[in-house]
């Protein structure tokens, strides 16, 4: 069925020079020209690639890197037949239906809006996190940008659970965007915040149904295929933390890289996309699945605050040394003393910030967004 979207791959040219044991392309499994369309929904994660100049580069560098251990099951699809958004649509859907996780390299960010419409209509709320240096909502945009957020935010605002923008810059915003994020929940980390601290970020990463990845977000030295072009951002070696991080989640659902034209006489950047993929690959299967969905393996750490009626709960997991920070939320439908317990994603800094009396800016939107 998938064979309707997608087109095979040309595996010689892929696979005559990675065959070497240790390399990811000896361990990938692909659709490729010739060969029936793998079972894919027995792969937890698959890529899926635009049809553009020198995507075959970026397969060749991936391909060519290290692999993981044995156990690790990775299945190239393949190539877009078509690059719009109702042609892709219901590839995407059939894909999240499955629970398989999509990793999605696009050259063109209008892919955006359908992807996160198909997870939109397979679950009824989510938690988006975009890589991005700039808010791409249509009212407040200073250019003509895709804007992605328009799936979202235009008409059904109540079923994003939450948001985060990681790396905005302030100059590619305008004011009335910040004051709209600010009103209606969507975390902004400005892009100098967020590159003196990069493990400051791991929550807002980890807390994502969905990531988008927009190549803007790093600097035009680090990735000059970039569109829209940018002299400031992230380097590439800080956007490849980031993307482990979005591979470590337990929550992650679906994973974008859009926005670049590999057109551009710059082999480099085929690389440089490779390894961000890779490292996201990294971090997917040294997942540690401590996802809190009970408290098996975790350490609770009650915490008194000045000035804060209740007492706040922390959870670590002993498992890989995360923090959640546990709220309550009671509900009319729920009998007399039923509440709701919601983790939120923290950092230790956070945790060590309320024992000192301070609540950090995450904690204090989560206490005033769920409880």
């Amino acid at each position: 069925m998938l064979e309707n979207w997608l087109k095979p791959l040309p595996l010689e040219e892929l696979w005559s020079e990675n065959t070497q044991s240790w390399q990811l392309g000896a361990k990938t499994s692909f659709y490729a020209s010739g060969f029936a369309l793998p079972v894919w929904t027995n792969f937890p994660v698959v890529l899926i690639t635009s049809d553009c100049a020198k995507m075959s580069h970026l397969r060749k560098s991936l391909y060519s890197f290290r692999s993981f251990p044995s156990a690790f099951e990775f299945l190239d699809l393949g190539i877009l037949r078509k690059i719009k958004d109702d042609f892709a649509l219901p590839l995407f859907e059939e894909i999240f239906n499955a629970g398989v996780f999509p990793i999605l390299v696009s050259n063109d960010s209008s892919l955006n809006k359908s992807f996160l419409q198909a997870l939109s209509n397979v679950y009824s709320t989510f938690h988006l996190t975009a890589i991005d240096d700039r808010f791409r909502f249509s009212p407040y945009q200073l250019n003509k940008d895709v804007a992605y957020w328009d799936v979202f935010l235009s008409e059904e605002t109540e079923r994003l659970e939450g948001a985060h923008i990681v790396g905005v810059q302030s100059h590619l915003t305008s004011a009335d965007g910040f004051n709209f994020c600010e009103e209606n929940g969507i975390s902004l980390h400005r892009l100098g915040q967020s590159r003196l601290n990069l493990q400051e970020l791991e929550p807002a990463i980890r807390h994502a149904d969905i990531c988008v990845l927009e190549m803007s977000a790093l600097k035009f030295t680090d990735f000059p295929s970039q569109i829209p072009q940018s002299p400031s951002g992230f380097f590439l070696e800080e956007i490849c933390q980031l993307s482990r991080y979005a591979g470590l989640s337990d929550s992650l659902k679906g994973f974008s890289i859009s926005g670049f034209n590999l057109n551009i006489d710059n082999a480099m950047d085929s690389f440089s996309l490779a390894q961000i993929i890779w490292y996201f690959l990294d971090g997917f299967n040294n997942k540690k699945g401590d996802f809190p969905v009970n408290f098996d393996g975790m350490v609770e750490y009650l915490v008194d605050v000045k000035g804060n009626e209740k007492t706040l709960t922390f959870w670590k997991s002993m498992r890989s040394g995360r923090w959640w920070l546990q709220i309550e939320k009671i509900f009319k439908e729920l009998k007399p003393g039923q509440v709701n317990i919601r983790l939120i994603p923290v950092s230790y800094q956070d945790y060590l910030d309320a024992c000192e009396g301070e609540l950090s800016a995450r904690v204090l939107k989560s206490l005033l967004k769920f409880s």
